[in-house]
């Protein structure tokens, strides 16, 4: 699939970056039963998942996210301080988006 068709099929565009269509009964297009079919190549947004500012930062986000997603809880503990550096990379990934955390 080339990238235009790509984009028709499965993002939209806000004012400043393009986000992917979340299909109805479903978090992801690419997200089966097995885990993501298109891991190799997957977006930065979706490689640092769960470690995403709003959730790593924030007490209530992350046990809202908990509520919902089948990863949390599981697996070895990440110390705060880990999830701090990869949700930064969201930060570098995204400068528009996100604004520099406060020490």
């Amino acid at each position: 699939m080339d990238l235009e068709a790509f984009e028709r099929e499965y993002l939209y565009k806000t004012a400043h970056i393009r986000r992917l269509r979340i299909p109805r009964g479903s978090h992801c297009h690419f997200l089966t039963e097995t885990g993501c079919s298109i891991h190799a190549v997957k977006p930065t947004q979706c490689s640092l998942f769960p470690f995403w500012p709003e959730y790593v930062e924030e007490p209530a986000g992350w046990r809202a996210l908990g509520s919902w997603c089948p990863g949390i809880g599981k697996g070895e503990l990440i110390q705060i301080g880990d999830a701090l550096q990869e949700s930064d990379k969201m930060r570098q990934a995204y400068p528009g988006f996100y604004p520099k955390r406060s020490c």
